[in-house]
């Protein structure tokens, strides 16, 4: 029997102090002060293993784009287009949904990238700030002609080019920065590009045929026309027609007083424009027309929704406004040829990486500075992969009482990222059976969220948090005061116009906004009661804080002196050297947990206690994952863990985020990272004989039945001396004390 050593054990206890926490440098390395792991993981990698590659980012790789066959498939009544005649002028390329961000994928002369990088040009980013007849990306018109003159027969509709009748107008020579397409699937593709634009004119209608595939996430096909009106826009005006899901579409890619709004090729003046986008489950295809407003500012704009269909149709629309001109489109997304993704990052750096993988995560609390620290380690690829975190501290005090968080994550939590938080939520098995929302284990209710994704060829990282409440974003009289907030940009030199660099995030409240760049709105968007989805640059509770106290009284306008919060409540920083832990599922080596446990680098950050809403005495839960960067997909690599079958080659993903019931998933998809009371082994608040009796029998079996089981005090998989020096110290102060006091 080993009972007998407690006493020994007791005579160590007597002479040994806790170590005295210390604050630490986030750095992405681990440190001491972890201790043992919380988690490790045993799963290969679905999302590819960090590794050297061969790629030559000068070229396509081999790739071929004018065999592409497949793709977005439309036909434009001319009458739309105002009947022109003679040559006029097409201007199409990829956009996010909401019309902010455009991609590298347009319709005329490739894009070209930077010396050593010049098949991968960075997306043209901003839509209001792009300028196409002078960014040097552009080295030739992004636009291509289409001769009306030449008639020929209409082709079958049916998301598939046909062999012959068409006029090639445009291939591709970009990589695709915004996702290359793997699925195969005929509607719902996971990138978008445009490998090849084809047209053809018969009967009065002009045919387009755009190769390649449109994200099922509501990335949206732009394509203006030129059609030699006099009245057309080479900038585009504040003024252009409500059109779009929320009516903003091309209003959002105008100027907002700072950017000047998005501006075309010299010569090319644009008067219509059609919008094609699919999203959901099932899948839908959406299209909307406008014709734009008089470049003189005297009116004359009418848009249109012109209805939904969906894949390898013959074109018909369903539900659209009356009055919409008569078009058709349909998609065929299965490409998987054509252009490829940009070259993998090198690995073995700290900056970049071409694969993903969550290795193990580490915890530490500095009790003196109320502090929280947590290390996971592997990598997050250099592609916009989300790494996603949930937070359950049990409940939180707010203004209207306590909140326990969301054990399904709803669709009506703060906006931000394109709206991709909301996008893992749903309304509830009642409205949605198939998509009701991501579903936590049964004893897991999420009350925060942090993420981490990185991406472009001259490294950009990015932090997206928010609170999550039982009931959804808070409002105080009607006035939203949960933000979606953020942080990031350049991680390997400084941003050349403000100077600001990233390479450790620390939400502080640099980045400002259109309308919101005089105090106290620097960092944070002003709320005039009308806004539907808000940023800001802080950490989010405290952000929430300030927005209550700065509205509520009176509801215009409370205490206007407010201090904003301080930056550094949330800190992170990523270290991508890792070439070890997990291999790929994808044929990739045998790995041990000594392997695993190895490695040293990944996704560090510290936040502060009282941001994360705790309570000094529960314990702190934490469930998370590697992603889609729209954070609709959950890969293999989850924090708990998942059954051995995931790491079966190739490696079988979790699936759709927003379909998703981790309950019923064998095993425990969270971890414990604190313990305000550990040695409480048996729940009731103190540390006692009852305690000691559950403790002797653990420390008499010596081999705990995993990390951190009841006893194993330190995490390292053993109940012995070493355990009793810490449970004998909880003993001796009785009452399990409350870190926050």
């Amino acid at each position: 029997m080993r009972q007998c050593q407690i006493a020994s054990a007791l005579l160590l206890a007597g002479v040994s102090g806790l170590s005295i926490a210390q604050p630490l440098a986030i750095t992405g390395v681990k440190k001491p002060a972890y201790g043992e792991p919380r988690f490790v993981n045993l799963i290969p990698t679905s999302y590819g293993d960090n590794n050297v590659v061969a790629c030559d980012p000068n070229t396509l790789g081999g790739a071929t784009v004018n065999t592409v066959t497949t793709g977005v498939e439309i036909a434009i009544p001319l009458s739309a287009l105002g009947n022109p005649t003679g040559t006029i002028k097409c201007t199409a390329f990829i956009n996010s949904g909401d019309g902010g961000y455009a991609s590298n994928q347009f319709s005329g002369t490739p894009l070209v990238g930077d010396a050593g990088h010049l098949a991968e040009p960075t997306n043209l980013g901003e839509t209001r700030a792009i300028n196409l007849a002078t960014d040097i990306r552009c080295a030739g018109n992004q636009y291509f002609t289409i001769n009306l003159a030449t008639a020929g027969t209409a082709p079958t509709i049916d998301g598939t080019r046909d062999a012959a009748g068409w006029t090639t107008r445009a291939q591709q020579g970009a990589r695709t920065q915004f996702g290359d397409s793997n699925t195969g699937t005929v509607d719902s593709a996971n990138g978008s590009e445009i490998d090849g634009c084809y047209v053809r004119i018969a009967g009065g209608v002009l045919y387009m045929f755009f190769t390649g595939n449109l994200e099922a996430n509501g990335n949206n096909l732009e394509i203006f026309f030129d059609t030699n009106n006099p009245q057309g826009q080479n900038t585009l005006r504040t003024d252009n027609p409500a059109v779009g899901g929320d009516g903003t579409h091309l209003t959002r890619m105008a100027s907002d007083g700072v950017n000047p709004g998005f501006t075309f090729d010299a010569g090319f003046n644009a008067s219509y424009w059609v919008g094609v986008n699919g999203t959901g489950s099932p899948y839908a295809l959406y299209v909307d027309y406008a014709q734009l407003s008089n470049n003189d500012g005297s009116g004359g704009g009418v848009g249109f929704y012109c209805g939904s269909g969906t894949a390898v149709t013959d074109g018909t629309l369903a539900g659209g406004a009356d009055g919409h001109p008569a078009i058709l489109c349909t998609i065929n997304n299965s490409n998987i040829l054509g252009v490829p993704a940009p070259c993998p990052p090198p690995a073995g750096n700290q900056n970049t990486a071409n694969g993903s993988e969550i290795d193990a995560v580490y915890s530490y609390v500095d009790k003196t500075n109320k502090r929280l620290y947590v290390l996971t380690t592997g990598n997050v690829k250099t592609d916009y992969t989300s790494l996603n975190l949930f937070f359950d501290v049990g409940g939180f005090e707010t203004p209207g009482g306590v909140e326990h968080g969301q054990n399904r994550l709803r669709n009506d939590n703060s906006g931000f990222d394109f709206g991709s938080i909301n996008n893992m939520g749903g309304p509830g098995p009642e409205t949605n059976p198939t998509n009701p929302g991501l579903k936590f284990d049964n004893d897991f209710s999420a009350t925060y969220f942090l993420s981490y994704k990185n991406g472009e060829t001259a490294v950009a990282n990015y932090s997206h948090a928010t609170v999550l409440r039982t009931n959804g974003r808070a409002t105080v009289c009607d006035a939203i005061v949960d933000y979606g907030m953020f942080d990031g940009g350049p991680k390997t030199a400084p941003n050349p116009t403000t100077g600001q660099q990233y390479d450790v995030i620390k939400y502080n409240g640099l980045q400002g906004y259109p309308g919101g760049t005089i105090e106290p709105f620097i960092g944070i968007q002003e709320q005039d009661g009308t806004k539907t989805e808000l940023e800001g640059n802080f950490a989010p509770y405290a952000g929430q804080k300030f927005m209550v106290e700065y509205i509520v009284e009176p509801c215009g306008g409370g205490n206007t002196n407010a201090p904003k919060p301080s930056a550094g409540i949330i800190l992170m920083r990523m270290d991508q050297s890792n070439l070890a832990g997990v291999t790929s599922a994808n044929g990739g080596a045998a790995f041990t947990e000594e392997d695993v446990v190895a490695v040293q680098t990944g996704c560090e950050f510290s936040i502060d206690l009282a941001e994360l809403g705790y309570d000094g005495v529960s314990d702190i839960k934490l469930a998370g994952w590697l992603g889609g960067g729209d954070r609709g997909s959950i890969s293999n690599q989850v924090i708990g863990g998942l059954p051995a079958s995931y790491g079966t080659s190739p490696g079988t993903n979790v699936g759709t985020t927003n379909a998703t019931d981790l309950s019923a998933i064998a095993g425990q998809q969270w971890v414990r990272i604190f313990q305000s009371c550990p040695a409480d082994l048996n729940g009731d608040g103190v540390v006692e004989d009852s305690d000691f009796v559950i403790f002797a029998n653990a420390y008499n079996e010596l081999i705990a039945e995993s990390r951190w089981a009841p006893g194993d005090l330190n995490g390292d998989s053993f109940v012995d001396d070493s355990d009793f020096v810490i449970f004998a110290a909880a003993y001796n102060e009785l009452l399990c004390p409350n870190i926050m006091e």
